[in-house]
């Protein structure tokens, strides 16, 4: 996810660079013209702050998304090693690629799926993923490629009854995460947990 989103504003996220690393709201300026007792002096405030919002957003260094987007952004880089960082109101995160924020759309292949989140915002689990291919490679490891375009593959000696290469129809999967950075999956045909990793 893009590395200069900062600040949630509910609908709307304010992602400036600058504000990234010092901590502050690209809305303070606006802010602290609230404070202005003066009617004419606060309005030339707000004017002066508005102004310079509006210069950011024509340049590109703030970006207003919706909370929707980030969330779905998320879900997008779930499992994959990336560099945290925190957002204010959703707690800390994973990072992706510019693109993933604008794009990413989780519910458009799997619609029924359900996201776990902990107190701090970070999910936890994703239920009901759409699987749409499996594969067992030469290790014998069960590779499994989603509908949103993710590809698992086991890591552990799990077996895994009754899965056989090909696509199966309503077969769905269930992703957690573990202890340091690891992740579990378990397929909806009654089979057991096993540890994977994201290889895409």
């Amino acid at each position: 996810m893009n590395a200069r989103l900062l600040l949630v504003i509910s609908p709307l996220v304010l992602t400036p660079v600058a504000y990234a690393q010092s901590g502050d709201s690209p809305l303070q300026p606006l802010f602290e013209c609230r404070s202005i007792g003066d009617d004419a002096a606060r309005l030339a405030c707000l004017d002066a702050a508005v102004e310079t919002l509006y210069g950011n957003a024509e340049s590109g260094e703030v970006v207003a998304v919706d909370r929707g987007q980030i969330e779905a952004a998320e879900e997008s880089v779930f499992g994959l090693t990336l560099p945290n960082f925190s957002i204010p109101g959703l707690g800390r995160r994973n990072g992706g690629g510019e693109d993933d924020l604008v794009e990413a759309d989780a519910t458009a292949h799997s619609p029924d799926r359900i996201v776990h989140r902990t107190e701090d915002g970070d999910i936890e689990r994703i239920e009901n993923l759409s699987v749409t291919d499996i594969e067992i490679n030469r290790a014998g490891d069960v590779v499994v490629t989603l509908a949103n375009g993710q590809v698992w593959r086991q890591t552990d000696s799990t077996r895994i009854q009754g899965i056989r290469s090909g696509v199966r129809p309503g077969l769905t999967a269930n992703i957690r995460s573990g202890a340091l950075g690891s992740y579990f999956m378990r397929l909806n045909n009654g089979g057991r947990w096993f540890r994977a990793e994201r290889v895409q």
